[in-house]
This record gives C-alpha cells, sequence and structure tokens, in this order.
C-alpha cells in the first residue's frame, strides 16, 4: 500500500521509512564491520591501517553521492509534496545522470593521480603499498558507489522504503561472500576487498536502476526517471540542499587525514589500527542515528512542502527522543562488548590493543551527544534551509575537530586525541539545541500570526 506522508500518523509513518533505513545501514555497517575482519584476520592490523589511511579519499566519492542524492531526495520529496510528480521524475533523471558523470570522472582521476594522491595523506611506504593497490581496484566503480546511494534515497521516496532495505541487505550479503572467496580462497589480499566492495556496489545500483527503468518501460505511475530538461531543473537547489553533506563527509575526510598523521607521530600505525577498529566499532551507532533521520528525510520534506509545520515538528520530537534512548543504550552495549570484539579483528596483536583499549574508554562517552548533530543536519536540510545545515556541518565536522586536535594532543598527548570526540560533540548539542528551539518558537509564531496559504508553500 503507497504511504501516505502527508497524513499517517507520525510513528506509523517513522516505523515504515526510519525502521526499515536503520536496518538497511545496520547491514551495510555490519557488512563493512565483517569485511574489516575479514582483512584484519587475514592480513593483519597494517591492512586496516592501509584502508584507514584511504579514508580521505573515499570521503570525496561518499561526499559527491551525498551531496546529489540528499539535495535531489529533498528536492523530489517537496515536489512530491506540491503534487508535481513530473518535476520530481526530472529531478531524479537529473541527479542519476549527474552520478554516472561524477563516477566516471573520479574513476579517472583516482587512476591517473594515485601516486600523487597517495603522497599527500603521509603515511608509510609499506602502507602506501597497500593502500595503492586498494585505490587502484576500488576506482572503477566511483559510479556504483555514487548511484547507490542516490538511487537508495530515490526508492525510498517513492514509498519503498522495504524494498530499498531489502536491496541494501543482498548487496551487503554479496559483499561477505566475495570477501570470503576473494580473501581466503583465491588469496587476492588487500586488492580482493576492494574487488569484492566494488562488485557489490555495483550490484545494488543495477537492481535499483532496473527498478526504475522498468517503471518507465511499464508506463506505471509514480516516480520514475524522466529525461532533465526545462529552465527550472533546480541544479542549484540540488547542490546548495546537498552542501552540509557533502561539506561532512569532505570535513571527516580532512579530519581523519589529521588524526591519521598525530597518531603516527604520537604511536605509529599501530594508534592508526587501533583508531580504525574504533570506527568500526562507532560505525554501528552512527548508522543507528543516520538511519533514522535519513528515513525521517521524506516525512520532513512532504510535510513541509504541503506547509504542514505541525507535523515536522512532531516529527522531529520523535527523532530526538528516539535517538537519545538508542545512545544511552548502545553505549552501554559497546563498554563491555568491546574487548572480544576487538579480538575479532586483529587476534594476536598486544600493542595495538593496549592503545584501542584506552582510546575507547574515553571515546565511547562522546555517545550519548552524537545523534543531535546528525539529526539537526539532516532536519534543515529535509527543509531547504541549506545554510544552517552547512552551518552545522562546519561547526560538527571541520572547525571543532580541527581546534581540538590543534589544543587537546599539546597538552594531554594521546590521550589529547581521544578526547576530541567527546569535546566536539558535547558542544555541538549546545549549537543544534539553540538553533532547533530558535526554528521551532518562529514556526509556531508563524503558524499562529499567518496561517500558510498554498503562495507561501512555493515560497518557503
Amino acid at each position: 500500500m503507497k504511504t501516505d506522508f502527508l497524513n499517517d500518523s507520525i510513528w506509523s509513518l517513522l516505523k515504515k521509512n526510519s525502521g526499515p533505513a536503520v536496518v538497511g545501514m545496520l547491514i551495510m555497517a555490519l557488512y563493512q564491520i565483517v569485511d574489516g575482519i575479514m582483512v584484519g584476520r587475514r592480513l593483519g592490523a597494517e591492512a586496516l591501517a592501509a584502508i584507514n589511511i584511504l579514508y580521505p579519499v573515499l570521503a570525496l566519492i561518499v561526499g559527491l553521492a551525498v551531496m546529489i542524492g540528499t539535495g535531489g531526495s529533498v528536492r523530489i520529496a517537496v515536489q512530491l509534496g506540491r503534487g508535481n510528480t513530473k518535476a520530481a521524475n526530472k529531478t531524479l533523471g537529473l541527479v542519476t545522470l549527474a552520478g554516472i558523470g561524477l563516477g566516471i570522472m573520479g574513476a579517472l582521476v583516482f587512476g591517473i593521480m594515485k601516486d600523487p594522491i597517495l603522497g599527500l595523506l603521509g603515511s608509510s611506504e609499506s602502507l602506501n603499498q597497500s593502500a595503492g593497490t586498494y585505490l587502484g581496484i576500488m576506482a572503477p566503480f566511483s559510479a556504483a558507489y555514487i548511484l547507490m546511494f542516490i538511487l537508495d534515497l530515490a526508492v525510498r521516496n517513492d514509498g519503498k522504503a522495504s524494498f530499498a532495505t531489502l536491496i541494501m541487505i543482498s548487496s551487503a550479503v554479496l559483499n561477505i561472500v566475495l570477501d570470503y572467496v576473494f580473501l581466503f580462497v583465491l588469496d587476492q589480499g588487500i586488492g580482493g576487498a576492494a574487488l569484492a566492495s566494488g562488485l557489490s556496489q555495483s550490484f545494488g545500483a543495477g537492481i535499483f536502476l532496473f527498478y526504475f527503468g522498468s517503471k518507465n518501460l511499464r508506463g506505471k505511475n509514480g516516480l520514475c526517471f524522466a529525461f532533465p530538461v526545462g529552465r527550472d531543473l533546480g541544479i542549484v537547489s540540488i547542490i546548495t540542499n546537498g552542501s552540509s553533506e557533502l561539506f561532512t563527509s569532505l570535513a571527516l575526510g580532512i579530519t581523519t587525514l589529521l588524526f591519521n598523521r598525530q597518531l603516527m607521530n604520537l604511536s605509529g600505525s599501530d594508534g592508526v589500527a587501533a583508531y580504525a577498529l574504533i570506527q568500526y566499532i562507532l560505525m554501528v551507532t552512527l548508522v543507528i542515528f543516520q538511519g533514522t533521520a535519513t528515513g525521517a528525510q521524506p516525512i520532513l520534506s512532504q510535510n513541509y512542502g504541503a506547509g504542514k509545520h505541525n507535523r515536522v515538528r512532531e516529527t522531529l520530537v520523535a527523532l530526538v527522543g528516539l535517538n537519545v534512548v538508542a545512545a544511552v543504550i548502545l553505549m552501554t552495549i559497546a563498554w563491555f562488548s568491546f574487548e572480544p570484539v576487538m579480538h575479532l579483528f586483529i587476534p594476536s596483536d598486544p600493542a595495538a590493543y593496549a592503545v584501542a583499549r584506552a582510546a575507547v574508554r574515553i571515546i565511547l562517552w562522546s555517545v550519548p551527544f552524537m545523534p543531535l548533530g546528525i539529526i539537526g543536519t539532516v532536519f534543515f536540510t529535509s527543509l531547504e534551509k541549506a545554510g544552517t545545515s552547512l552551518f552545522i556541518a562546519a561547526v560538527r565536522s571541520l572547525v571543532l575537530p580541527i581546534m581540538g586536535l590543534l589544543v587537546l594532543p599539546r597538552y594531554l598527548g594521546l590521550t589529547g586525541v581521544w578526547a576530541v570526540p567527546l569535546l566536539v560533540e558535547g558542544i555541538t548539542v549546545l549549537v543544534v539545541s539553540a538553533l532547533l528551539l530558535r526554528f521551532t518558537v518562529l514556526s509556531q509564531e508563524r503558524a499562529i500570526l499567518h496561517p500558510v496559504s498554498e503562495l507561501e508553500v512555493q515560497i518557503l
């Protein structure tokens, strides 16, 4: 049955949309964790460090996908909320073509500039060799990575959240199977891990392309591909609405590079491997927060497009409440399960164990503060308030981490590096709380003094 974003209860919509989004992203996170476990057990801690060294490069691909996917998804949802399906179809066609084009460009750049890129990452010669192999094999799949994200969000806006989740799960299972085959059966090394990821993303992207393409061939109603022609394609709107997500991804790449450099100076590759291991653990918590927010995006955008601001505020309150409770539970679980999980990745590396054990006891305290920064960014993006969303992203993803890395390690050494996430998330809570409170007060005043007309909906 078609999801009615404008009339179904908010809790029912969150269950239908955020539930599958969380499950799908959890599965994707778990396959990445399994990927890390297989790489660590088969190739050792240095291979984990090599993949983590490459994160700034991977962040560029992710950032482009998130920018186009999120910006396009918001515009599609707002257009659907206004009943303009034709415009939504053109937007889908536009972002799909843009994703393919950027993916091809990325593959060419990474292939041609591989050695200079590795030189900028500042790792050791042995890490660069492994990272170069991984990057060289991953580069041709850049378009698949981008399309997977773009089309997943489009399918969710089409009211098919469960189908999107099924494809994500299928891609994850395929990745795990291919990991085992390439690493343990065929002994392909770190390049095998890259190939497994690329092929699984290509599978998922191909299914999503078939889903929308088949709707075109059958002449079905609803969201489908349309060639982007006309004067008002909303290119600026798409880029603007996705700018905060692009900035977040690129900033995370920059800060990961800075973290890695600090850790290489203070504790060598053991510190980088420990940091990679902790990121795998935190991935589970982060995707739950991101999944609930991403699943709520069509609810927020379509109700905002229809001028139903009370439902927008109700969705926000539900999101915050759900994620804060989840954060406390997840922190408790991670606190008591980290030791056995750590041994799954690297069964015999006492030096990396010692660094990771000290780090996790500090970093985990940042988990209860994480949800609000993620929700704030997605919330304002969903309402096409790109400036506010970009401000939150800049503060959380770049300004505060750089300040923390410049100051805390100088006085606290390695402990200062691990304390940076706690500083960042704590201050972000204060910033986002102030912005959300201001938005809530202003929207309530607008609803009381100036009831929303159809013209205002078009302008907002």
